[in-house]
């Protein structure tokens, strides 16, 4: 009896994660489909899962053609690797700080940084860009990328990596001579590697996501991101669908490779943090 209901519940359980694989992949699904569908193909009704011929590139060729649409990839990869260095850090650098040193306010400064999370960007959008009107970065990447480069979650998840190193290692390095900058660059970071690609990955796929600040701060066409070049195909009137499909698959290529890459740390760092 005991067996059978381990069974069920294996089953169960199986049958759940085949529906949310599916719920979550269908999308990517009917995206890469109607990327080889044409313009009145894929508004028919009833709609098909499949295109007509799956072998139609034209769709593709547009889009290189109607846009700089390779420029707006290496703008986005650029912006990502960017930021991503960048937020690497200085979140790992304060999270050494908060997981591993004792300070005035520790507390008090580390709860401040975690309310931010709390706050809508849309809702501190407009003084930042009217800062950067004042100091002249609109319409730069500088100007795109400074509110992107810092991050409060890196800095939670930084310092729950670094909390679980132990402080032998540490003590036995500051015997041994080391200063603190370098036991920071050859002891904690060797040691929350999973960490750092855990928050490489999700913040190389917020900056890659990003559409609002571009929006707001970009006005070059030349200058834009990969979701600024794709909302170029839609105006007042009416969207080509047949060609933001085809964009849309283009810009989930460098997530998946980066995913890919990284994915051994991430899913370590992940199982980890669910261990703790």
């Amino acid at each position: 009896m005991s067996f059978s209901r381990k069974s069920v519940r294996r089953v169960v359980l199986y049958c759940v994660l085949i529906v949310g694989l599916v719920f979550f992949l269908f999308p990517v699904f009917w995206s890469i489909t109607s990327s080889f569908k044409g313009p009145q193909e894929i508004l028919r009704l009833p709609p098909s899962f499949l295109p007509d011929e799956l072998t139609n590139t034209a769709n593709y060729a547009e889009v290189f053609r109607r846009t700089p649409f390779l420029r707006f990839m290496i703008n986005s990869v650029l912006l990502c690797c960017t930021t991503v260095v960048i937020s690497l850090f200085f979140s790992s650098l304060a999270g050494f700080g908060f997981a591993k040193y004792r300070f005035p306010f520790k507390e008090i400064l580390f709860f401040g940084i975690i309310g931010v999370l709390m706050v809508p960007f849309h809702s501190v959008a407009v003084p930042l860009f009217i800062h950067l009107q004042r100091l002249r970065l609109v319409d730069t990447f500088a100007g795109l990328a400074l509110p992107l480069m810092i991050s409060a979650f890196g800095v939670l998840l930084m310092r729950e990596g670094v909390s679980t190193i132990p402080d032998d290692y540490l003590d036995a390095a500051r015997l041994d001579g080391c200063s603190e900058f370098r036991i920071y660059r050859t002891v904690i970071l060797p040691m929350v590697k999973p960490s750092l690609a855990a928050l490489a990955i999700i913040k190389f796929m917020w900056t890659w996501n990003e559409f609002f600040w571009p929006l707001l701060v970009i006005t070059t066409p030349s200058k834009a991101t990969v979701t600024l070049g794709i909302s170029y195909f839609t105006n007042v009137h009416f969207r080509e669908y047949h060609l933001i499909m085809p964009a849309a698959v283009l810009s989930m290529v460098p997530l998946f490779l980066l995913f890919i890459v990284l994915r051994k740390w991430m899913i370590e760092a992940l199982s980890g943090a669910g261990l703790k």
